[in-house]
């Protein structure tokens, strides 16, 4: 991925993150932009140069057009290469044609190469289409992260 590439995917994947967290109730509208911003600072503090950290464009193979962009993270960890899928994006235009299937085989045999012996990635609960695909490739959950929404109701009236 070009670094002109790669200011685009930033560019379009921080709205898209602070939405996404908007969606889910985690985040307030207000704000949210800023807050996604300080979160790809926190993640990428040397942009594409961030050690361990890896970018590749999603390229049809026939036509050579990019459709999509994956991030990933490759370190050691208590003795162990972890392997982490951080983002995969499919244009939506391009989607249902298998690109993110064939991205996350590739993404398999690099893990392979670099001595992981597992991959691993976080799907939200309200993306049946990625899970229903992360599981037909062999991905199973290793934890599940809870919330409960709370009521804003308290003694004395409504906050």
């Amino acid at each position: 991925m070009s670094e002109a590439d790669f200011r685009d995917s930033t560019q379009r994947s921080i709205p898209r993150h602070a939405a996404d967290y908007v969606r889910r109730g985690l985040w307030a509208e207000e704000g949210s932009l800023e807050a996604s911003r300080r979160e790809f600072a926190e993640l990428l503090p040397q942009g594409r140069e961030t050690p361990d950290r890896h970018f590749a464009n999603l390229v049809d193979p026939e036509s050579g057009q990019r459709v999509g962009e994956t991030w990933y993270l490759v370190q050691q960890r208590a003795g162990k290469v972890r392997f982490w899928i951080d983002w995969i994006w499919v244009d939506p235009n391009h989607r249902r044609k298998g690109y993110a299937r064939a991205a996350l085989l590739l993404l398999e045999e690099e893990a392979r190469r670099k001595g992981a012996d597992r991959l691993g990635l976080s799907v939200w609960f309200d993306n049946p289409g990625a899970i229903a695909l992360y599981q037909k490739l062999g991905y199973a959950p290793a934890s599940m992260w809870m919330m409960k929404p709370l009521d804003r109701t308290f003694e004395g009236g409504t906050r």
